[in-house]
């Protein structure tokens, strides 16, 4: 696959979710909200690319990082193209240090990478799987808010409301069961680390509330809980053009990244790295 390649499959798939999402239809986004759960250290772009091209890959890699991994690809499969950066780093002759070196990024280019289910060897027993569950899951997230300097209350809110973001404290309705207290969670801490009191007066009530429920969906997904019905009717995420739309999703890749590798990161560990900053 050559780069322009690449592109004209980003672009078909941003306009196949345009268009579904204009229709008053979530099914595309939820496919590639999906994706962006299983890879979330891809950018918006790369998930965009492995979904438009292989929706039910699961774990995907590049050709040598299979061998490492003890699995080989099979002969005659086709790869997955994504973008790569090409960069370029320029030598600081003022020293010998290379960290001084100046890194200018000068395009992308088209590597490819397989699925799992595309290769064969050694079984990687821990593919897939989720440590622990929604009940380990809820104090790394009460974790995760007591180190981002976020408090947490649990209130009788009323009138339906779950959650409630009010900068620099959540507050989460009494008496949610475990997964639904979860859900909520992840959608407030996504407005605490999106939306600013500047961006919360610039931005839509409806495009915070996509932006924060896609990255709860995304967050979810990752750790298998099954939120595609509570959020498919929630999520509309079309906001008039093609580039505002890519805006949200990039960011909303972003975010979930975020949460997710702080809840994958064990407590103990994260608490030692607080006391070595001490």
């Amino acid at each position: 696959m050559k780069r322009d390649d690449a592109k004209r499959i980003a672009s078909d798939a941003l306009t196949e979710l345009k268009h579904a999402l204009e229709q008053g239809h979530s099914e595309a986004l939820t496919r590639y909200l999906t994706t962006m759960s299983r890879f979330h250290r891809y950018s918006w772009g790369n998930c965009l690319l492995i979904a438009f091209q292989m929706p039910d890959a699961t774990h995907v890699a590049g050709f040598r990082r299979w061998l490492e991994l003890g699995r080989h690809v099979r002969k005659g499969e086709s790869g997955i193209g994504i973008l790569a950066p090409l960069a370029y780093r320029k030598r600081d002759e003022s020293d010998g240090d290379r960290d001084g070196d100046e890194v200018t990024l000068r395009g992308f280019k088209v590597v490819h990478v397989f699925d799992i289910s595309q290769t064969e060897g050694e079984a990687l027993p821990e593919l897939g799987s989720i440590e622990g569950n929604v009940d380990d899951l809820l104090p790394r997230m009460e974790d995760l808010l007591r180190r981002s300097g976020i408090s947490l209350v649990y209130e009788d809110l009323g009138h339906g409301t779950k959650g409630v973001s009010r900068k620099g404290e959540i507050a989460i309705a009494c008496g949610l069961p475990p997964p639904e207290r979860m859900a909520v969670m992840a959608h407030e801490v996504a407005h605490e680390l999106m939306h600013t009191i500047e961006q919360r007066e610039g931005l839509s009530k409806t495009v915070r509330e996509t932006e924060a429920e896609a990255v709860a969906y995304v967050v979810c997904r990752a750790f298998g809980l099954d939120c595609s019905t509570r959020s498919s009717d929630y999520i509309q995420l079309y906001r008039g053009t093609e580039e505002t739309l890519s805006e949200s999703l990039d960011r909303i890749q972003k975010t979930a990244a975020q949460i997710i590798e702080s809840l994958s990161q064990p407590m103990d560990q994260a608490e030692e790295g607080e006391r070595d900053v001490a």
